[in-house]
């Protein structure tokens, strides 16, 4: 089987002499793990964590890498060190106005209340508001919130009666 991208010998525009790369992709230079040079190339994120950005410049080449976890192809933008510029400085404006988005995504929308985590994107409710809202009667919620336990005792004895689950209330076995 062959390779998806053959290594090829081409101009880059970071270098005036050839250098291999694994082709072309969207008519940039395709690079894989390690063939970056590290002195020059860098993605948004490394430029960020040297207080740099694009400032305005497009990708010179493409590196492209697997990710396990996803299962699929993922292609990163690269950028010259050397036409980066510095990140902007914070102002106060920008301070309060992000404190103000971060607060936003805390704040339920049902009752106003602002917790100290981030709410589920999803609904922007707390835990209350959604069992008032109408969660199942199986829900976790029941315990804390009404102090009804979701199973009776027998229930409760019959589920951690066999010897192959553990129940999670009861102490191991010394």
């Amino acid at each position: 089987m062959a390779r998806r991208y053959p290594w090829v010998l081409a101009a880059v525009p970071w270098s005036k002499d050839l250098e291999f790369t694994r082709g072309r992709w969207c008519g940039k230079p395709l690079l894989s793990h390690n063939t970056a040079p590290r002195h020059l190339l860098a993605t948004r994120r490394q430029l960020r964590a040297e207080n740099m950005r694009p400032g305005g410049q497009d990708p010179v080449a493409f590196l492209y890498f697997r990710c396990t976890k996803a299962a699929k192809t993922v292609y990163a933008n690269l950028y010259l060190i050397a036409e980066a510029k510095p990140v902007r400085p914070m102002t106060p404006a920008r301070a309060a106005a992000l404190a103000k988005a971060m607060a936003a995504r805390r704040t339920c929308r049902e009752c106003g209340e602002t917790g100290w985590a981030e709410l589920p994107r999803a609904h922007r409710t707390c835990e209350a508001c959604l069992y008032t809202a109408g969660l199942a009667p199986n829900s976790y919620l029941h315990d804390y919130l009404i102090g009804e336990p979701t199973l009776t005792a027998a229930e409760h004895a019959a589920l951690c009666g066999s010897e192959q689950t553990r129940c999670p209330t009861t102490t191991p076995p010394r």
